[in-house]
C-alpha cells in the first residue's frame, strides 16, 4: 500500500535568505508537527519537491532534515523516504543522554539537577504510590539491610549494592507511571555510576540504606515534603561522597 503524503505546500513559506536556511527549516517543520498538519508515520514529500516548495538547495534541506533526525523528530529512510516519527518520549529525550554525557557538564551540575527535578519528583510519588511499589521498596530495603550487616565484617558486595541502588530507583520511576517524567530522570541519572562506584566501605552502605529507608518511609506516609527532603539529603551525601559540594547546601 502506497503511503499517503499530506499536502503541506500551502502551509510551507519559502525561507528568507538573511537568516540561516537550515535553522528556518527546522523551525517550520517542527511548527508543522506542533499544528498537527504533520503526524506520526506521515511522509514527507520527495525532497526535489520539498526543496522547491521551501525555496533552497536540496543540501541545505537535507541539513535541515539530518537535524530532525538526530532530535528524533525525522525518521529518514534511505531509499524509502522521509517520514514523521513516531514521537515517544523514549526517542525525543534521547538527544538529554548526549548532552548530559559531553565531558564539560559535571558531577555537581548533574547532582544538582538531581536534587531539584528528582526532589519535586518524589513528592508527587508520595502521593500516586501504590502498596505493590511499597513492598518491592521495603523487598529492597530488607535485601539491602543484609548487606550492610554483612560488610561490618568485611569488603561490601559493591556490585550487588549498586543493583539495588538502581533497582529502587527503578521501582520508583515506574510507580510514576508517567513516560516523560521518568524518560527525563533516566536522563539525569547518566554519570550516577559515577557516585554508585564511590559505595565500597561498610560505612557508606550503611547510610545508603539509611538514606534509602527516610525515603521509604515518607513514601508509606505519603508525605511529600518528608520524601522531597529525604531525596535532596540524599544527592547531598552523594555529593559528600564524590567530594562535591553542592551550592544549594552550601548557602543552606
Amino acid at each position: 500500500m502506497k503511503q499517503k503524503t499530506p499536502d503541506i505546500a500551502p502551509k510551507i513559506a519559502p525561507v528568507i535568505k538573511r537568516e540561516a536556511l537550515p535553522e528556518q527549516i527546522v523551525r517550520q517543520l517542527v511548527g508543522l508537527v506542533k499544528a498537527g498538519h504533520l503526524k506520526p508515520g506521515d511522509r514527507l514529500p520527495a525532497e526535489r519537491t520539498l526543496a522547491e516548495e521551501l525555496g533552497v538547495g536540496r543540501p541545505t534541506l537535507r541539513e535541515a532534515l539530518r537535524a530532525l533526525q538526530l532530535l528524533g523528530i525525522l525518521d529518514i529512510r534511505h531509499g524509502g523516504g522521509v517520514f514523521v516519527s513516531e514521537l515517544e518520549p523514549d526517542t525525543l529525550l534521547g538527544p538529554l543522554h548526549l548532552f548530559l554525557g559531553l565531558d564539560r557538564h559535571k558531577l555537581d551540575t548533574i547532582l544538582e539537577a538531581r536534587k531539584v527535578i528528582e526532589g519535586a519528583l518524589l513528592a508527587y510519588v508520595a502521593k500516586i504510590i501504590d502498596a505493590r511499589a511499597l513492598r518491592k521498596l521495603e523487598a529492597n530495603l530488607a535485601e539491602l539491610g543484609e548487606i550492610a550487616a554483612q560488610s561490618r565484617q568485611g569488603r561490601p558486595d559493591v556490585a550487588r549494592v549498586n543493583a539495588l541502588a538502581e533497582e529502587f530507583r527503578a521501582i520508583i520511576e515506574t510507580a510514576v507511571d508517567n513516560p516523560i517524567l521518568t524518560r527525563a530522570v533516566k536522563s539525569l541519572d547518566v554519570l550516577s555510576a559515577a557516585t554508585r562506584r564511590s559505595l565500597t566501605s561498610a560505612g557508606s552502605v550503611a547510610q545508603l540504606l539509611g538514606n534509602h529507608r527516610r525515603i521509604v518511609e515518607a513514601l508509606v506516609h505519603r508525605d511529600p515534603i518528608a520524601a522531597q527532603c529525604a531525596l535532596e539529603a540524599h544527592i547531598d551525601y552523594l555529593g559528600e561522597v564524590c567530594h562535591v559540594e553542592l551550592r544549594s547546601k552550601a548557602s543552606a
